[in-house]
């Protein structure tokens, strides 16, 4: 993410001099900007899932069955499906990354469409058309789409398809058109309205809804949710410059704890087990103290990775990272190995700090990260739950150095479900032999680091780089560049 160290006189201004703001009037034309609309990190999971419990919404204790891959899902293998139960606020945060798309606009849009956002007990049918996807004026919804999950990714995809493809649809930037009259064509008649988008999204939102009533309503929703003042086109100027997943401790001051960077969002480790538990210590960076002001306090992780929490209504939750895994049965407990002895008794707040993941069943052969070598080729699987993800390189497995090699037959290894490669963990500094380039991986993306400012500014060493093949630097899918401006 960029970042401007200098604060512009105008921001100076309105910092020294109160300023009154009048409520923002609808422009047809205008109706949200573009980058409000591709602020896909402007939420954090958790923050979705708040938002939902403020408005008292039933989306904040749905779960829904379908293909709603999150982000390490798609780094793994984009094609592949991965049909799990999910929480509304990680399908809405899922759709979001995948789509590029600002969660804000996907909660703007339930609302719009079907009131889900403030209604406490909606009927089937305001889940299962969610977003009024394929859902036209005149005409009985299409059942392909039908579903929560189904309506809340196609609708984020398809907006990422418009703001891709405008130019080939009716109403396109600074081209004029007719709105609520029988043809798009100007001159509009008294019944229409002329409208000359001035920016993608807002074409984009014509196209997906062609009245002007619809984006009227979605433009006062989205002011009365206060989502225009906290559009985060304001934090590439203020806003933290490190990538997501990087571990980061003041290198001077009272404040010693180690963080884990998530969004616009800082958490620490309570203890010195959580986060040796999930991470390298090696891997924390020592970062000036101001930065660390430039992003929201998050929940504290307290407890090791693996643990088992129990809540006040008996359930028990595996701890996966930073996700929780409901275990559905005392046999999926028994088969985890566990001794009843090391369950850990919470809150439903120390719950709450933890995301929503994959609930274990009886099937689930293991959640634990392993390496199993086959003993029949010597190929190394890195396995979790029922997949296996072969690993192309030794530098890909110097990644991993933290697990243990087990043996593994062909037998054993067949109820495994083979996915792509296994990639580099977040954080690793990478280049090629004979090219300048570093690269830091984030979310399984190589990330380029522009120049030796950025790289010393983020707090990286030289000693760390690793020098990697062409082949494991392209399994890596190329992410946004890091540049720290003066």
């Amino acid at each position: 993410m960029l970042s401007k160290k200098s604060i512009s006189i105008f921001s100076l201004f309105a910092l020294i001099f109160p300023i009154f703001v009048q409520a923002a009037e609808f422009n047809p034309s205008n109706i949200i900007s573009d980058e409000a609309a591709q602020d896909y990190k402007s939420m954090s999971q958790i923050e979705i899932r708040d938002f939902l419990r403020e408005k008292d919404s039933y989306l904040g204790r749905l779960f829904y069955t379908g293909d709603n891959p999150g982000p390490t899902e798609l780094a793994i293998d984009p094609d592949e499906e991965y049909i799990k139960s999910r929480s509304a606020s990680e399908i809405i945060y899922n759709a979001a990354y995948e789509a590029q798309i600002n969660p804000r606009f996907l909660l703007t849009m339930l609302q719009k469409e079907q009131s889900l956002v403030e209604d406490d007990s909606p009927s089937e049918r305001q889940l299962n058309y969610a977003m009024g996807y394929y859902c036209f004026d005149g005409q009985p919804c299409n059942p392909r789409f039908k579903g929560f999950g189904k309506q809340v990714r196609s609708t984020a995809l398809q907006f990422r398809w418009y703001l891709d493809n405008i130019h080939e649809y009716t109403y396109q930037p600074g081209k004029r058109s007719c709105i609520d009259d029988p043809t798009p064509d100007v001159p509009c008649t008294s019944a229409g309205t002329e409208i000359k988008p001035e920016n993608t999204i807002t074409a984009a939102m014509y196209v997906y809804t062609p009245h002007i009533h619809g984006n009227k309503l979605f433009f006062t929703i989205w002011e009365r949710y206060g989502f225009d003042e906290a559009t985060v086109g304001d934090s590439n100027y203020f806003g933290g410059i490190f990538p997501d997943g990087a571990l980061v401790q003041a290198i001077e001051g009272e404040d010693d704890s180690v963080y884990i960077i998530l969004g616009q969002e800082k958490r620490p480790f309570g203890s010195t087990t959580a986060l040796v538990s999930r991470y390298d210590p090696n891997k924390v960076l020592k970062i000036n103290p101001e930065e660390l002001l430039k992003y929201e306090d998050g929940e504290s992780i307290d407890h090791a990775n693996y643990s088992v929490l129990e809540s006040p209504d008996g359930d028990r939750y595996l701890i996966d990272g930073l996700q929780k895994r409901f275990i559905i049965s005392d046999e999926a407990f028994r088969q985890l190995g566990y001794n009843p002895a090391e369950i850990i008794e919470v809150s439903d707040r120390e719950l709450d700090s933890y995301v929503d993941g994959e609930v274990l069943d009886e099937n689930n052969p293991s959640p634990f990260e392993q390496l199993m070598r086959d003993t029949s080729t010597n190929g190394v699987y890195f396995i979790k739950d029922d997949t296996k993800a072969p690993i192309v390189d030794p530098d890909i497995l110097k990644s991993y150095s933290d697990l243990t090699i087990v043996e593994a037959t062909p037998a054993q290894l067949e109820k495994y479900r083979k996915i792509s490669a296994a990639k580099l963990k977040d954080g690793t500094l990478i280049k090629m032999e004979d090219d300048p380039r570093v690269y830091v991986i984030s979310d399984q993306k190589r990330r380029l680091i522009e120049d030796e400012h950025t790289f010393l500014t983020l707090g990286y060493s030289w000693a760390d780089i690793m020098t990697v093949s062409e082949r494991v630097l392209r399994l890596h899918e190329v992410g946004r560049p890091l540049l720290v401006i003066e």
